[in-house]
Protein backbone atom coordinates (compact mmCIF):
# COMPACT_ATOMS: atom_id res chain seq x y z
CA UNK A 1 0.00 0.00 0.00
CA UNK A 2 1.07 3.65 -0.80
CA UNK A 3 1.44 5.20 2.53
CA UNK A 4 1.02 8.78 1.28
CA UNK A 5 -1.40 8.36 -1.49
CA UNK A 6 -4.13 9.70 0.66
CA UNK A 7 -4.51 10.20 4.42
CA UNK A 8 -7.19 8.87 5.78
CA UNK A 9 -9.44 10.71 8.04
CA UNK A 10 -7.90 8.90 11.47
CA UNK A 11 -4.40 10.09 10.19
CA UNK A 12 -5.62 14.05 9.56
CA UNK A 13 -7.08 13.51 13.36
CA UNK A 14 -4.28 12.83 14.77
CA UNK A 15 -2.07 15.19 13.06
CA UNK A 16 -4.98 17.10 14.01
CA UNK A 17 -4.89 16.31 18.09
CA UNK A 18 -1.38 17.00 18.05
CA UNK A 19 -1.05 20.44 17.30
CA UNK A 20 -4.00 20.77 19.57
CA UNK A 21 -1.54 19.29 22.25
CA UNK A 22 1.31 21.68 21.34
CA UNK A 23 -0.96 24.54 21.29
CA UNK A 24 -2.32 24.15 25.06
CA UNK A 25 1.25 23.28 26.21
CA UNK A 26 2.41 26.89 24.79
CA UNK A 27 -0.57 28.12 26.39
CA UNK A 28 0.49 26.97 29.48
CA UNK A 29 3.53 27.82 29.72
CA UNK A 30 2.76 31.48 29.09
CA UNK A 31 0.60 31.81 31.82
CA UNK A 32 3.28 31.03 34.20
CA UNK A 33 2.05 26.88 34.54
CA UNK A 34 4.64 24.47 35.64
CA UNK A 35 7.21 23.76 33.48
CA UNK A 36 5.69 20.20 31.80
CA UNK A 37 8.41 17.82 29.79
CA UNK A 38 7.27 18.96 26.17
CA UNK A 39 5.43 15.89 24.54
CA UNK A 40 7.06 12.97 22.68
CA UNK A 41 6.32 13.16 19.14
CA UNK A 42 6.06 10.03 17.58
CA UNK A 43 8.48 9.64 14.72
CA UNK A 44 4.97 8.54 12.60
CA UNK A 45 3.10 11.40 14.17
CA UNK A 46 6.14 13.81 12.87
CA UNK A 47 5.96 12.00 9.10
CA UNK A 48 1.71 12.11 8.99
CA UNK A 49 2.12 16.00 10.40
CA UNK A 50 4.65 16.58 7.20
CA UNK A 51 2.96 15.32 4.96
CA UNK A 52 -0.15 16.95 5.84
CA UNK A 53 2.05 20.19 5.67
CA UNK A 54 3.09 19.61 1.92
CA UNK A 55 -0.61 18.75 1.27
CA UNK A 56 -1.83 22.04 2.88
CA UNK A 57 0.64 24.42 1.22
CA UNK A 58 0.38 22.69 -2.11
CA UNK A 59 -3.51 23.17 -2.09
CA UNK A 60 -3.05 26.78 -1.60
CA UNK A 61 -0.78 27.09 -4.56
CA UNK A 62 -3.33 25.44 -6.68
CA UNK A 63 -5.99 27.44 -5.34
CA UNK A 64 -3.48 30.61 -6.15
CA UNK A 65 -3.24 29.17 -9.86
CA UNK A 66 -6.97 28.52 -10.19
CA UNK A 67 -7.86 31.97 -9.39
CA UNK A 68 -5.37 33.70 -11.42
CA UNK A 69 -6.06 37.17 -11.22
CA UNK A 70 -8.22 37.34 -8.52
CA UNK A 71 -5.31 35.72 -6.15
CA UNK A 72 -4.68 37.99 -3.56
CA UNK A 73 -0.79 36.28 -2.76
CA UNK A 74 1.73 38.20 -3.78
CA UNK A 75 4.66 36.95 -5.67
CA UNK A 76 6.84 36.56 -2.40
CA UNK A 77 4.24 34.95 -0.53
CA UNK A 78 3.82 32.84 -3.10
CA UNK A 79 7.73 31.81 -3.52
CA UNK A 80 7.58 31.14 0.67
CA UNK A 81 4.78 28.75 0.29
CA UNK A 82 6.14 26.53 -1.88
CA UNK A 83 9.60 26.69 -0.39
CA UNK A 84 8.16 25.59 2.76
CA UNK A 85 5.77 22.87 0.32
CA UNK A 86 9.24 21.57 -1.12
CA UNK A 87 10.97 21.70 2.43
CA UNK A 88 7.66 19.20 4.05
CA UNK A 89 8.02 16.98 0.74
CA UNK A 90 11.78 16.80 1.64
CA UNK A 91 11.46 15.84 5.35
CA UNK A 92 8.75 13.20 4.56
CA UNK A 93 10.68 11.69 1.36
CA UNK A 94 13.55 11.40 4.53
CA UNK A 95 11.75 9.18 6.52
CA UNK A 96 9.48 7.17 3.78
CA UNK A 97 10.58 7.82 0.14
CA UNK A 98 8.19 6.79 -2.79
CA UNK A 99 8.80 6.74 -6.41
CA UNK A 100 4.79 8.63 -6.70
CA UNK A 101 6.84 11.55 -3.78
CA UNK A 102 9.84 11.97 -5.93
CA UNK A 103 7.54 12.42 -9.12
CA UNK A 104 5.57 14.84 -6.95
CA UNK A 105 9.01 16.93 -6.06
CA UNK A 106 9.64 17.19 -9.58
CA UNK A 107 6.12 18.52 -10.19
CA UNK A 108 7.07 21.53 -8.43
CA UNK A 109 9.42 22.57 -10.18
CA UNK A 110 8.25 22.09 -13.53
CA UNK A 111 7.15 25.33 -14.70
CA UNK A 112 9.31 27.01 -12.15
CA UNK A 113 11.22 30.22 -13.02
CA UNK A 114 14.49 27.90 -12.86
CA UNK A 115 13.35 25.44 -15.50
CA UNK A 116 12.97 21.61 -15.66
CA UNK A 117 16.84 21.27 -14.42
CA UNK A 118 15.12 21.33 -10.70
CA UNK A 119 12.60 18.98 -11.99
CA UNK A 120 15.16 16.43 -13.50
CA UNK A 121 17.43 16.79 -10.00
CA UNK A 122 14.24 15.45 -8.45
CA UNK A 123 13.55 12.40 -10.97
CA UNK A 124 17.13 11.51 -10.41
CA UNK A 125 17.75 11.43 -6.74
CA UNK A 126 14.13 9.13 -7.16
CA UNK A 127 16.16 6.83 -9.73
CA UNK A 128 19.10 6.55 -6.83
CA UNK A 129 17.10 4.84 -4.15
CA UNK A 130 14.43 3.15 -6.88
CA UNK A 131 16.81 2.18 -10.18
CA UNK A 132 14.99 1.42 -13.45
CA UNK A 133 11.58 2.53 -11.89
CA UNK A 134 9.62 3.07 -15.06
CA UNK A 135 7.68 6.44 -13.52
CA UNK A 136 10.63 7.98 -12.91
CA UNK A 137 12.75 6.87 -16.45
CA UNK A 138 9.74 8.30 -17.97
CA UNK A 139 9.40 11.49 -15.95
CA UNK A 140 12.54 11.81 -16.63
CA UNK A 141 12.64 11.56 -20.17
CA UNK A 142 9.19 13.78 -20.10
CA UNK A 143 11.52 16.54 -18.98
CA UNK A 144 13.90 16.42 -21.75
CA UNK A 145 11.28 16.27 -24.38
CA UNK A 146 9.94 19.49 -22.40
CA UNK A 147 13.25 21.24 -23.20
CA UNK A 148 13.00 20.10 -26.72
CA UNK A 149 16.04 17.29 -26.32
CA UNK A 150 14.39 14.67 -27.85
CA UNK A 151 17.73 12.26 -28.28
CA UNK A 152 18.30 13.13 -24.73
CA UNK A 153 14.98 11.34 -23.79
CA UNK A 154 14.86 8.18 -26.53
CA UNK A 155 18.47 7.62 -25.07
CA UNK A 156 16.83 7.16 -21.37
CA UNK A 157 13.97 4.93 -23.01
CA UNK A 158 16.39 3.32 -24.69
CA UNK A 159 18.81 2.34 -21.99
CA UNK A 160 15.82 0.86 -20.16
CA UNK A 161 14.37 -0.80 -22.48
CA UNK A 162 17.79 -2.76 -23.17
CA UNK A 163 17.77 -3.69 -18.99
CA UNK A 164 14.22 -4.25 -19.46
CA UNK A 165 13.02 -5.91 -23.21
CA UNK A 166 9.75 -6.97 -21.63
CA UNK A 167 8.58 -3.95 -20.56
CA UNK A 168 5.51 -3.07 -23.00
CA UNK A 169 4.24 -0.14 -21.20
CA UNK A 170 7.85 1.25 -21.90
CA UNK A 171 8.52 0.57 -25.40
CA UNK A 172 5.17 2.34 -26.32
CA UNK A 173 6.35 5.33 -24.70
CA UNK A 174 9.83 5.39 -26.80
CA UNK A 175 7.51 4.96 -29.33
CA UNK A 176 5.39 7.54 -28.66
CA UNK A 177 8.70 9.86 -28.26
CA UNK A 178 9.96 9.07 -31.68
CA UNK A 179 6.99 9.46 -33.12
CA UNK A 180 6.43 12.70 -31.88
CA UNK A 181 10.26 13.42 -32.77
CA UNK A 182 9.37 12.79 -36.47
CA UNK A 183 11.42 9.49 -36.25
CA UNK A 184 8.72 7.54 -37.64
CA UNK A 185 10.67 4.66 -39.81
CA UNK A 186 12.31 4.34 -35.74
CA UNK A 187 9.20 4.30 -34.15
CA UNK A 188 7.23 2.09 -36.14
CA UNK A 189 10.32 -1.01 -35.50
CA UNK A 190 9.69 0.21 -31.81
CA UNK A 191 5.68 -0.33 -32.08
CA UNK A 192 5.82 -3.57 -34.04
CA UNK A 193 7.90 -5.18 -30.76
CA UNK A 194 4.73 -4.76 -28.91
CA UNK A 195 3.05 -8.42 -29.44
CA UNK A 196 -0.11 -7.60 -31.08
CA UNK A 197 -2.67 -8.95 -28.13
CA UNK A 198 -0.81 -6.40 -25.99
CA UNK A 199 -0.91 -3.20 -27.78
CA UNK A 200 -3.42 -1.09 -26.67
CA UNK A 201 -5.44 1.75 -28.33
CA UNK A 202 -2.65 4.35 -27.57
CA UNK A 203 0.09 2.10 -29.32
CA UNK A 204 -2.01 1.03 -32.17
CA UNK A 205 -3.29 5.28 -32.74
CA UNK A 206 0.85 5.77 -32.49
CA UNK A 207 1.57 3.05 -35.45
CA UNK A 208 -1.23 4.43 -37.42
CA UNK A 209 0.05 7.75 -37.24
CA UNK A 210 3.63 7.03 -38.34
CA UNK A 211 2.55 4.51 -41.25
CA UNK A 212 0.22 7.50 -42.64
CA UNK A 213 3.04 9.15 -42.04
CA UNK A 214 5.01 6.91 -44.10
CA UNK A 215 2.66 6.14 -46.61
CA UNK A 216 1.72 2.95 -45.35
CA UNK A 217 -1.99 4.47 -45.93
CA UNK A 218 -3.67 0.77 -45.81
CA UNK A 219 -1.43 -0.65 -42.89
CA UNK A 220 -2.48 2.95 -41.17
CA UNK A 221 -6.33 2.96 -41.45
CA UNK A 222 -6.23 -1.01 -40.10
CA UNK A 223 -4.47 0.04 -37.75
CA UNK A 224 -6.53 3.45 -36.59
CA UNK A 225 -9.55 1.29 -36.70
CA UNK A 226 -8.00 -1.43 -34.19
CA UNK A 227 -7.30 1.59 -32.00
CA UNK A 228 -11.36 2.99 -32.17
CA UNK A 229 -12.21 -0.27 -31.52
CA UNK A 230 -10.65 -0.86 -28.95
CA UNK A 231 -11.88 2.73 -27.86
CA UNK A 232 -14.93 4.07 -29.08
CA UNK A 233 -14.32 7.05 -27.30
CA UNK A 234 -10.39 7.52 -28.45
CA UNK A 235 -11.51 10.88 -30.67
CA UNK A 236 -7.69 11.59 -31.64
CA UNK A 237 -7.91 7.83 -33.17
CA UNK A 238 -10.99 8.82 -34.92
CA UNK A 239 -9.87 11.69 -36.30
CA UNK A 240 -6.75 10.53 -37.81
CA UNK A 241 -8.43 7.37 -39.23
CA UNK A 242 -10.66 9.83 -40.93
CA UNK A 243 -7.55 11.91 -42.52
CA UNK A 244 -6.35 9.12 -44.02
CA UNK A 245 -9.37 8.60 -45.53
CA UNK A 246 -9.12 11.74 -46.78
CA UNK A 247 -5.58 11.09 -48.37
CA UNK A 248 -6.63 7.71 -49.52
CA UNK A 249 -9.38 10.11 -51.44
CA UNK A 250 -12.13 7.88 -49.35
CA UNK A 251 -14.56 11.04 -48.74
CA UNK A 252 -17.55 9.36 -47.66
CA UNK A 253 -15.71 6.71 -45.13
CA UNK A 254 -13.92 10.49 -43.92
CA UNK A 255 -16.81 12.37 -43.66
CA UNK A 256 -19.25 9.58 -41.80
CA UNK A 257 -15.92 9.42 -39.12
CA UNK A 258 -15.88 13.53 -39.21
CA UNK A 259 -20.12 13.20 -38.48
CA UNK A 260 -19.70 10.43 -36.10
CA UNK A 261 -17.15 12.52 -33.80
CA UNK A 262 -19.69 15.51 -34.10
CA UNK A 263 -22.70 13.06 -33.13
CA UNK A 264 -20.67 12.36 -30.25
CA UNK A 265 -19.48 15.57 -29.00
CA UNK A 266 -19.27 18.91 -30.31
CA UNK A 267 -16.19 19.64 -27.80
CA UNK A 268 -13.75 19.12 -30.26
CA UNK A 269 -13.61 21.79 -33.28
CA UNK A 270 -10.90 20.14 -35.46
CA UNK A 271 -13.46 17.28 -36.34
CA UNK A 272 -15.60 20.31 -37.36
CA UNK A 273 -13.14 21.99 -39.15
CA UNK A 274 -12.03 18.86 -40.65
CA UNK A 275 -15.42 17.81 -42.27
CA UNK A 276 -15.63 21.98 -43.04
CA UNK A 277 -12.45 20.91 -45.43
CA UNK A 278 -14.04 18.05 -46.59
CA UNK A 279 -16.93 19.25 -47.66
CA UNK A 280 -15.01 22.16 -49.33
CA UNK A 281 -12.98 19.41 -51.16
CA UNK A 282 -16.59 17.54 -52.16
CA UNK A 283 -17.83 21.59 -53.64
CA UNK A 284 -20.54 21.36 -51.39
CA UNK A 285 -19.92 25.05 -49.96
CA UNK A 286 -23.55 25.26 -48.79
CA UNK A 287 -22.65 22.24 -45.90
CA UNK A 288 -19.60 23.73 -45.39
CA UNK A 289 -20.85 27.00 -44.29
CA UNK A 290 -23.83 25.78 -41.95
CA UNK A 291 -21.21 23.62 -40.79
CA UNK A 292 -19.15 26.80 -39.89
CA UNK A 293 -22.37 29.14 -38.86
CA UNK A 294 -23.36 26.24 -36.63
CA UNK A 295 -19.88 25.72 -34.79
CA UNK A 296 -18.70 27.24 -31.73
CA UNK A 297 -18.54 31.24 -31.65
CA UNK A 298 -14.84 31.26 -30.75
CA UNK A 299 -12.34 33.94 -32.44
CA UNK A 300 -10.05 30.87 -33.08
CA UNK A 301 -12.75 28.27 -34.80
CA UNK A 302 -14.18 31.24 -36.97
CA UNK A 303 -10.80 32.46 -38.27
CA UNK A 304 -9.75 28.50 -39.18
CA UNK A 305 -13.33 27.73 -40.90
CA UNK A 306 -12.79 31.29 -42.72
CA UNK A 307 -9.30 30.50 -44.15
CA UNK A 308 -10.19 27.13 -45.38
CA UNK A 309 -13.27 29.22 -47.23
CA UNK A 310 -10.60 31.65 -48.17
CA UNK A 311 -8.01 29.01 -49.78
CA UNK A 312 -10.35 26.93 -51.64
CA UNK A 313 -11.82 30.67 -53.17
CA UNK A 314 -15.19 30.44 -51.56
CA UNK A 315 -14.68 34.02 -50.84
CA UNK A 316 -18.56 34.85 -50.52
CA UNK A 317 -19.19 32.27 -47.66
CA UNK A 318 -15.82 33.00 -45.92
CA UNK A 319 -17.21 36.44 -45.49
CA UNK A 320 -20.60 35.29 -44.16
CA UNK A 321 -18.67 33.29 -41.49
CA UNK A 322 -16.11 36.59 -40.49
CA UNK A 323 -19.37 38.19 -39.70
CA UNK A 324 -20.11 36.04 -36.90
CA UNK A 325 -17.07 38.44 -35.12
CA UNK A 326 -19.06 41.34 -35.03
CA UNK A 327 -21.54 39.93 -32.91
CA UNK A 328 -20.16 40.36 -29.38
CA UNK A 329 -19.27 43.84 -29.36
CA UNK A 330 -15.90 45.01 -30.36
CA UNK A 331 -15.12 43.89 -33.44
CA UNK A 332 -11.24 42.71 -33.64
CA UNK A 333 -8.50 43.68 -35.97
CA UNK A 334 -8.46 40.56 -37.35
CA UNK A 335 -12.01 41.12 -38.89
CA UNK A 336 -10.62 43.98 -40.79
CA UNK A 337 -7.57 41.99 -42.37
CA UNK A 338 -9.63 38.93 -43.09
CA UNK A 339 -12.18 41.34 -45.02
CA UNK A 340 -9.16 42.98 -47.19
CA UNK A 341 -7.88 39.74 -48.10
CA UNK A 342 -11.44 38.97 -49.09
CA UNK A 343 -11.73 41.98 -50.91
CA UNK A 344 -8.05 41.68 -52.26
CA UNK A 345 -8.51 38.16 -53.44
CA UNK A 346 -11.86 37.57 -54.09
CA UNK A 347 -13.27 40.98 -55.21
CA UNK A 348 -10.02 41.79 -56.76
CA UNK A 349 -10.74 45.18 -55.19
CA UNK A 350 -7.52 46.53 -53.88
CA UNK A 351 -9.04 50.19 -52.99
CA UNK A 352 -11.71 48.67 -51.22
CA UNK A 353 -9.29 46.42 -49.42
CA UNK A 354 -7.02 49.32 -48.25
CA UNK A 355 -10.38 50.92 -46.42
CA UNK A 356 -10.14 47.65 -44.26
CA UNK A 357 -6.46 48.08 -43.74
CA UNK A 358 -7.04 51.63 -42.34
CA UNK A 359 -9.31 50.22 -39.47
CA UNK A 360 -6.83 48.62 -38.43
CA UNK A 361 -4.87 50.38 -34.89
CA UNK A 362 -1.29 50.81 -34.60
CA UNK A 363 -1.71 49.56 -31.17
CA UNK A 364 -3.17 46.05 -32.37
CA UNK A 365 -0.43 42.90 -32.72
CA UNK A 366 -1.62 42.81 -36.25
CA UNK A 367 -0.52 46.24 -36.93
CA UNK A 368 2.44 45.38 -38.82
CA UNK A 369 1.01 42.81 -40.99
CA UNK A 370 -1.56 45.34 -42.12
CA UNK A 371 1.14 47.82 -43.10
CA UNK A 372 2.96 45.08 -45.01
CA UNK A 373 -0.65 43.98 -47.31
CA UNK A 374 -1.08 48.10 -47.62
CA UNK A 375 2.19 48.07 -49.42
CA UNK A 376 1.81 45.00 -51.32
CA UNK A 377 -1.99 46.76 -52.92
CA UNK A 378 -0.20 49.78 -53.37
CA UNK A 379 2.49 47.94 -55.46
CA UNK A 380 -0.13 46.36 -57.10
CA UNK A 381 -2.01 49.84 -57.90
CA UNK A 382 1.44 50.65 -59.61
CA UNK A 383 2.09 52.93 -56.22
CA UNK A 384 5.88 51.46 -56.01
CA UNK A 385 6.95 54.73 -54.44
CA UNK A 386 4.56 54.79 -51.73
CA UNK A 387 4.80 51.18 -51.18
CA UNK A 388 8.47 51.28 -50.72
CA UNK A 389 7.31 54.31 -48.30
CA UNK A 390 5.71 51.79 -46.41
CA UNK A 391 8.54 49.42 -46.02
CA UNK A 392 10.78 51.80 -44.63
CA UNK A 393 8.13 53.19 -42.12
CA UNK A 394 7.92 49.70 -41.22
CA UNK A 395 11.63 49.49 -40.85
CA UNK A 396 11.74 52.21 -38.90
CA UNK A 397 8.99 51.14 -36.23
CA UNK A 398 9.79 47.93 -36.21
CA UNK A 399 13.23 47.82 -36.72
CA UNK A 400 13.70 44.13 -35.50
CA UNK A 401 11.10 42.45 -38.14
CA UNK A 402 12.56 40.88 -40.82
CA UNK A 403 9.22 40.95 -42.70
CA UNK A 404 9.73 44.86 -43.76
CA UNK A 405 13.57 44.26 -44.90
CA UNK A 406 11.77 41.12 -46.80
CA UNK A 407 9.05 43.63 -48.43
CA UNK A 408 11.74 46.07 -49.01
CA UNK A 409 13.44 43.49 -50.92
CA UNK A 410 10.23 42.28 -52.72
CA UNK A 411 9.38 45.56 -54.10
CA UNK A 412 12.73 46.17 -55.07
CA UNK A 413 12.99 42.93 -57.17
CA UNK A 414 9.73 43.42 -59.04
CA UNK A 415 11.46 47.04 -60.42
CA UNK A 416 14.08 44.44 -61.26
CA UNK A 417 16.55 46.02 -58.91
CA UNK A 418 18.11 43.35 -57.56
CA UNK A 419 21.01 44.91 -56.77
CA UNK A 420 18.58 47.15 -54.52
CA UNK A 421 16.80 44.18 -52.70
CA UNK A 422 20.35 42.44 -52.26
CA UNK A 423 20.90 45.50 -50.04
CA UNK A 424 17.68 45.81 -48.24
CA UNK A 425 18.30 41.98 -47.45
CA UNK A 426 22.11 42.28 -45.85
CA UNK A 427 20.80 45.53 -44.39
CA UNK A 428 18.21 43.20 -42.24
CA UNK A 429 20.90 40.55 -41.63
CA UNK A 430 23.17 43.29 -40.14
CA UNK A 431 21.01 44.30 -37.64
CA UNK A 432 19.12 40.51 -37.70
CA UNK A 433 21.92 38.03 -38.08
CA UNK A 434 22.00 34.70 -39.13
CA UNK A 435 17.86 35.46 -39.43
CA UNK A 436 16.98 32.21 -41.44
CA UNK A 437 14.02 33.62 -43.52
CA UNK A 438 16.30 37.12 -44.76
CA UNK A 439 18.73 34.48 -45.42
CA UNK A 440 16.52 32.43 -47.10
CA UNK A 441 15.13 35.36 -49.44
CA UNK A 442 19.11 36.44 -50.03
CA UNK A 443 19.97 33.07 -51.10
CA UNK A 444 17.19 33.16 -54.19
CA UNK A 445 18.48 36.37 -55.04
CA UNK A 446 22.33 34.48 -55.64
CA UNK A 447 20.05 31.86 -57.60
CA UNK A 448 18.27 34.15 -60.05
CA UNK A 449 21.80 36.40 -60.26
CA UNK A 450 23.52 32.75 -61.58
CA UNK A 451 25.28 32.77 -57.92
CA UNK A 452 24.17 29.34 -56.50
CA UNK A 453 26.98 28.63 -54.81
CA UNK A 454 26.64 31.33 -53.01
CA UNK A 455 22.83 30.87 -51.62
CA UNK A 456 23.68 27.01 -51.44
CA UNK A 457 26.09 28.18 -48.59
CA UNK A 458 23.79 29.98 -47.06
CA UNK A 459 21.14 27.28 -47.23
CA UNK A 460 23.91 24.96 -45.29
CA UNK A 461 24.10 27.38 -42.93
CA UNK A 462 20.00 27.89 -42.02
CA UNK A 463 19.96 24.21 -42.00
CA UNK A 464 22.78 23.80 -39.04
CA UNK A 465 21.52 26.91 -37.24
CA UNK A 466 18.04 25.67 -37.77
CA UNK A 467 17.95 21.97 -38.76
CA UNK A 468 13.79 22.18 -38.96
CA UNK A 469 13.60 25.46 -41.15
CA UNK A 470 11.06 23.76 -44.14
CA UNK A 471 12.48 25.87 -46.63
CA UNK A 472 15.98 25.52 -46.33
CA UNK A 473 15.82 21.87 -46.28
CA UNK A 474 14.15 22.03 -49.72
CA UNK A 475 16.14 24.19 -51.36
CA UNK A 476 19.49 22.24 -50.41
CA UNK A 477 17.74 18.83 -51.44
CA UNK A 478 16.24 20.09 -54.22
CA UNK A 479 19.54 22.11 -55.42
CA UNK A 480 21.45 18.79 -55.11
CA UNK A 481 18.95 16.66 -57.38
CA UNK A 482 19.25 19.50 -59.67
CA UNK A 483 23.10 19.01 -60.01
CA UNK A 484 22.97 15.19 -59.93
CA UNK A 485 24.75 14.75 -56.66
CA UNK A 486 24.36 13.85 -53.09
CA UNK A 487 21.04 11.94 -53.96
CA UNK A 488 20.88 10.04 -50.64
CA UNK A 489 21.02 13.25 -48.33
CA UNK A 490 19.13 15.28 -51.10
CA UNK A 491 16.07 12.41 -50.42
CA UNK A 492 16.69 13.19 -46.56
CA UNK A 493 15.95 16.93 -46.38
CA UNK A 494 13.50 17.03 -48.67
CA UNK A 495 11.58 14.67 -47.30
CA UNK A 496 12.24 16.02 -43.32
CA UNK A 497 11.27 19.21 -45.34
CA UNK A 498 7.69 18.01 -46.46
CA UNK A 499 6.85 16.59 -43.25
CA UNK A 500 7.34 19.49 -41.39
CA UNK A 501 4.99 21.24 -44.19
CA UNK A 502 2.88 18.45 -45.46
CA UNK A 503 0.62 20.72 -47.92
CA UNK A 504 3.48 22.27 -49.22
CA UNK A 505 3.09 21.33 -53.17
CA UNK A 506 6.44 23.03 -54.25
CA UNK A 507 8.48 20.79 -51.59
CA UNK A 508 6.04 17.97 -52.48
CA UNK A 509 7.27 18.08 -56.08
CA UNK A 510 10.89 18.54 -54.17
CA UNK A 511 10.66 14.85 -53.19
CA UNK A 512 9.24 13.67 -56.61
CA UNK A 513 11.88 15.38 -58.45
CA UNK A 514 14.93 13.70 -55.77
CA UNK A 515 12.76 10.51 -56.70
CA UNK A 516 12.97 10.85 -60.50
CA UNK A 517 16.77 11.92 -60.12
CA UNK A 518 17.46 8.56 -58.24
CA UNK A 519 15.52 6.62 -60.52
CA UNK A 520 13.17 5.63 -58.47
CA UNK A 521 10.06 6.51 -60.71
CA UNK A 522 6.91 4.99 -59.10
CA UNK A 523 7.65 6.96 -55.81
CA UNK A 524 8.13 10.31 -58.08
CA UNK A 525 4.80 10.04 -59.84
CA UNK A 526 2.99 9.10 -56.45
CA UNK A 527 4.70 12.71 -55.39
CA UNK A 528 4.21 14.66 -58.52
CA UNK A 529 0.29 13.44 -58.40
CA UNK A 530 -0.01 15.10 -55.01
CA UNK A 531 1.97 18.31 -55.57
CA UNK A 532 -0.11 18.54 -58.77
CA UNK A 533 -3.42 18.30 -56.73
CA UNK A 534 -2.11 20.55 -54.65
CA UNK A 535 -0.61 23.53 -56.44
CA UNK A 536 -2.31 23.35 -60.33
CA UNK A 537 -1.01 26.31 -61.68
CA UNK A 538 2.90 26.15 -61.40
CA UNK A 539 4.45 25.92 -64.80
CA UNK A 540 7.80 23.86 -63.60
CA UNK A 541 5.68 21.47 -61.64
CA UNK A 542 3.83 20.31 -64.32
CA UNK A 543 7.12 19.82 -66.55
CA UNK A 544 7.94 17.91 -63.82
CA UNK A 545 5.08 15.90 -64.17
CA UNK A 546 5.78 15.72 -68.24
CA UNK A 547 9.50 14.47 -67.67
CA UNK A 548 8.36 11.64 -64.98
CA UNK A 549 5.69 10.38 -67.02
CA UNK A 550 7.63 10.58 -69.89
CA UNK A 551 10.07 8.46 -68.30
CA UNK A 552 7.60 6.02 -67.69
CA UNK A 553 6.23 5.49 -71.21
CA UNK A 554 2.87 7.65 -69.81
CA UNK A 555 2.64 9.45 -73.50
CA UNK A 556 -0.51 11.00 -72.54
CA UNK A 557 0.27 12.26 -68.98
CA UNK A 558 3.64 13.57 -70.48
CA UNK A 559 1.54 15.26 -73.07
CA UNK A 560 -0.95 16.93 -70.47
CA UNK A 561 1.94 17.93 -68.14
CA UNK A 562 4.09 20.14 -70.65
CA UNK A 563 1.07 21.13 -72.57
CA UNK A 564 -0.47 22.50 -68.55
CA UNK A 565 3.81 24.27 -68.59
CA UNK A 566 2.95 26.07 -71.41
CA UNK A 567 -0.53 26.55 -70.54
CA UNK A 568 0.95 28.76 -67.47
CA UNK A 569 3.55 30.34 -69.05
CA UNK A 570 6.96 28.22 -68.68
CA UNK A 571 9.88 29.93 -68.47
CA UNK A 572 11.24 27.51 -70.30
CA UNK A 573 8.55 27.00 -72.75
CA UNK A 574 11.00 26.33 -75.85
CA UNK A 575 12.71 23.29 -74.17
CA UNK A 576 8.99 22.31 -73.11
CA UNK A 577 7.68 22.51 -76.74
CA UNK A 578 10.84 20.72 -77.84
CA UNK A 579 9.97 17.72 -75.53
CA UNK A 580 6.46 17.66 -76.63
CA UNK A 581 8.04 17.08 -80.22
CA UNK A 582 9.93 14.24 -78.95
CA UNK A 583 6.80 12.47 -77.34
Amino acid sequence: MKRFSRPDSHTALAAFALLALLAVAGCAAGTGAKSQPAPVISESARLDYDYLTYQDLLHQLQKHIQEGERSTLTSKEVNEIHARAVAALDRVLAQAPTPELYVEKAGMFWNHPEGTSRSREALKEGLEKFPDNRLLTVYLANSYVADNRTDDAIAIMDGFLRRHPKDMEARERLGQMLMDAGQDAKALDVLKQIPEKQRSADALYAMGRVQGNLGMRKSAIANLKKAVAKDPEFTEAMVELAYQYELAKDYVSAEQIYGSILEQSDSFPEARLRLINLNLKLNDPAKALELALSGPPTKSFILDAVLMFINDGFFAQGSTVLDMLTTGGTVPAEYYFYKAVIADEGENDPAKALTYLDEVKDTDRLYPHALRFKAQLLAVQGKEGEALALAAQGKKLYPNASIFYILEAGLKKNQDDLEGAEAALKEGLTRLKNDPELTYELAMIYEVTNRRALGLALMEGVIRAHPDHANALNYVGYTLAEEGRELDRALVLVTKASKLDPENGFILDSVAWVHFKRQDLEKAWEYIGYAVDVVDKDPTIWEHYGDIAAAMGKTKAARKGYNYALKYHSPEAKAVREKLKKL
